[in-house]
Order: structure tokens, then sequence, then C-alpha cells
């Protein structure tokens, strides 16, 4: 027998594979959006220039409410019009009472709690992991240790030094005040300072 020349065993036969055409369309997608990006000159996230994500409020809504999530606008929606987005609340809060119709601003959760008689909403900040995700930036005077950790290059070490640093200011003036937090130097500065506000 030759080099190389193999011999099929008895009763195996070559079959046809078919090719799922959702899981081909999506490798086609992702590959589509590969090749944009590397043409960009950009290598992820990480590398894009912020000015260009999306510019949209995004408010969380959580709680006694048909559909909780995330829900993006174009502009700072009124109360009802988010509550009425996500479904509204749970049926029987309905008759609970009348809800202030104000704006809301991006990055605000907002959690609905019924009793079945009465519905109040309680408003807070969305996570900080969430809003890094959605290119929201942060607060640098307000975060918790665990909430500055979302940033990218930012540990529980530097973290824990930043808020020690924050309550011996009694609070940054400046966002370029972080430079003093052993740990954060330019090139770390550079790289964190879109994802801040004070």
């Amino acid at each position: 027998m030759p080099c190389g020349y193999f011999t099929r065993p008895l009763g195996w036969t070559m079959r046809k594979r078919k090719v799922n055409d959702v899981c081909t369309g999506g490798l086609l997608l992702l590959l589509l959006i590969l090749l944009m990006n590397l043409q960009g000159g950009t290598s992820g996230l990480a590398g894009l220039d912020r000015t260009v994500l999306p510019k949209g409020i995004f408010i969380q809504v959580s709680g006694s409410i048909k559909q909780p999530g995330i829900y993006g606008f174009f502009q700072p929606p009124h109360l009802t019009e988010l509550l009425a987005r996500a479904g509204g609340p749970h049926r029987g809060t309905e008759k609970g009472k009348q809800l202030k119709d104000v704006s809301l601003l991006s990055g605000r959760r907002i959690e609905v709690r019924s009793t079945g008689e009465e519905t109040e909403i309680f408003e807070s900040e969305m996570s900080a992991f969430h809003k890094i995700t959605l290119g929201l930036p942060i607060s640098l005077n307000r975060e918790t240790k665990e909430g500055l950790t979302a940033i990218p290059g930012i540990g529980p070490k530097i973290a824990r030094d930043i808020m020690s640093e924050r309550v011996k200011r009694g609070g940054f003036q400046r966002l370029e005040e972080i430079l003093s937090v052993q740990g954060i130097g330019r090139v770390i500065y550079d790289k964190i300072r879109p994802y801040l506000v004070l």
C-alpha cells in the first residue's frame, strides 16, 4: 500500500452536512463588523473615540413593572413616558397615587414599588457597570468603591485609594486632582478620563 493512502472501514459512508443559515449569517455579520472596526483603525472599545458613540438618554426601570430593563431615549423622557414604555406597573397598581410627571436624566434608576393599593417611585443612580457599558460617565465624587472598579484600569486597590483621597480633600474639585492618587499617572489618567465626571 503506498504511503498516504488510507482505506475506509466497511459500512462508513459520507454524509452531507447541513449548514445552519443562522450561524452562517451571524458569523458573516461578526466578520463584517470586525473588518469595519479594523478599517477604522480601532481594535475595540478601549481605542474607540468616545465622541462617536451614540448620544442618548438611558434610564433603568425595575421593581413592580411589567417589563423591567434599561430604556433609551433621544431626549429626557417624562416619568409617565418611561413607565408606559416599560409596560406600566403590574396589574392592580394603576389605582395608586398620581405620579409626578418629571423629566428624567440619563443614568438614573427608577424603582417601582407597589403594595397593590399604592405605587411608590424611588429614584437613584444606575449601577456604574451599566453606565460604563452604555458609554455614560460616572461621578468621581459620588461613586462607590465597587463602582469605580467598573472603569477599565481601576482595580480594588486604586479604587480604595481614590476613596481615601476623596475623603481627605472633601471631594475632588477638578478631575486632574486624581493624579495625586498613588498608582494613577498620566497614562492611566488619560485612559480613565473619558469615563469620569465630577
